[in-house]
């Protein structure tokens, strides 16, 4: 992994890892080895190899520029599309939550638009039969 510092210099080894000048000129001549964070931090940096960091479910997953690069998809993401994919998940998450609400309360309606037709044909029924009932009474009585 030394390949990784031979093409830089100090100064930018320093800004990239944060480590002693001292050390920096030690990993160069070799004389001292390179701590796997500082190589991590390097791979990530000068390679753009997110795994570096992240772990081998990160592989082919990279950093260039100011753009991410997903393996399945060949153009890059910038910062503020990358927000706003998070946002659209986020959305898209509520408003699934919202549609699950929204069908429960059109069940919990259709159940009571239900009830209250067998209660409109009860009384309808009752209607009628009441009418009848008072037709013949008229005509008994008349």
């Amino acid at each position: 992994m030394n390949e990784l510092i031979f093409g830089i210099s100090i100064e930018e080894i320093d800004k990239i890892t944060g480590e002693d000048l001292k050390a920096i000129k030690k990993w160069k001549k070799g004389t001292k080895d390179i701590p796997e964070s500082a190589l991590r931090l390097l791979r990530l940096y000068l390679n753009g190899d997110a795994s570096a960091l992240l772990g081998d479910e990160w592989k082919g997953y990279r950093f260039k520029g100011n753009l991410f690069y997903v393996p399945e998809w060949k153009n890059g993401f910038p910062p503020h599309e990358i927000r706003a994919l998070f946002w659209k998940c986020q959305q898209v998450w509520s408003l699934e939550r919202e549609i699950e609400l929204l069908k429960r309360e059109l069940e919990r309606r259709n159940e009571e638009f239900n009830d209250l037709e067998v209660k409109a044909d009860f009384y309808r029924r009752q209607v009628v039969l009441e009418s009848r009932f008072g037709l013949i009474l008229h005509r008994s009585f008349s």
